[in-house]
């Protein structure tokens, strides 16, 4: 998704400074810093400053965002994937609240997905003691190092990630990663658990159907 908004709605920024809280799932690790690492390289961006805020201390404007929507969610119906994107969009006036689709209203794949971390571990290192820092500075005037401090005003720390014995090409880019099929465990999910809350008869089926295998994997159309 980071690397859809930078292709679809950034505007040529050469100088970036990304704020973000800790969470090492989403944003303090190194598959993130590996590819703002990797679009500095690759000519994107002069400079990335990417600046994670103190624990505890860690609220900001996008959750103020997150929190109208959860506001507007409280109070509406949704029955399928077109109501929550309106929920997104009557969250705030103006819309300052957009919704990101993979699949636009015909069908047609919007947003792609690519394997990111295996791509970007076979060109940098990890960063060592990740959790520790909390400010991070990659510049195109230094091929393949950032730096690193644990607070803003503490000592930079030059680190080098980039695996030399490797050719760099800045046309090289991953394999689209492809989504998995639901699982029959799933599926019997969907049409035991969820069905009863779609209060829209002609939704019951296009989005919890009965499985067509049995629960052991056997084809129930067989039958």
């Amino acid at each position: 998704m980071v690397h859809h908004y930078f292709e679809n709605r950034s505007f040529g920024e050469k100088r970036l400074v990304i704020h973000a809280d800790n969470c090492s799932g989403q944003n303090k690790n190194n598959a993130m810093i590996q590819y703002l690492t990797w679009r500095v390289m690759s000519g994107f961006h002069d400079q990335i400053k990417y600046c994670f805020m103190v624990a505890g201390h860690t609220k900001f404007s996008p959750d103020g965002f997150f929190g109208l929507i959860k506001l507007k969610l409280r109070n509406s119906e949704v029955q399928d994937l077109a109501d929550l994107v309106q929920v997104v969009h009557n969250s705030t006036i103006g819309e300052f609240n957009t919704a990101q689709t993979i699949y636009d209203s015909d069908g047609n794949q919007q947003v792609y997905f690519y394997k990111w971390t295996e791509f970007l571990s076979g060109i940098f290192h990890k960063v060592p003691q990740i959790l520790q820092q909390h400010h991070f500075e990659i510049s195109s005037k230094k091929f393949g190092i950032i730096n690193v401090q644990t607070k803003i005003e503490g000592e930079k720390t030059e680190i080098s990630i980039f695996k030399k014995k490797k050719a760099f090409s800045s046309t090289d880019f991953p394999n689209i990663l492809l989504a998995k099929k639901l699982s029959v465990e799933r599926q019997w999910y969907l049409y035991e658990q969820i069905r009863e809350h779609i209060s829209d008869p002609s939704k019951k089926d296009q989005y919890c159907s009965k499985p067509l295998v049995s629960k052991s994997g056997k084809d129930e159309s067989e039958k």
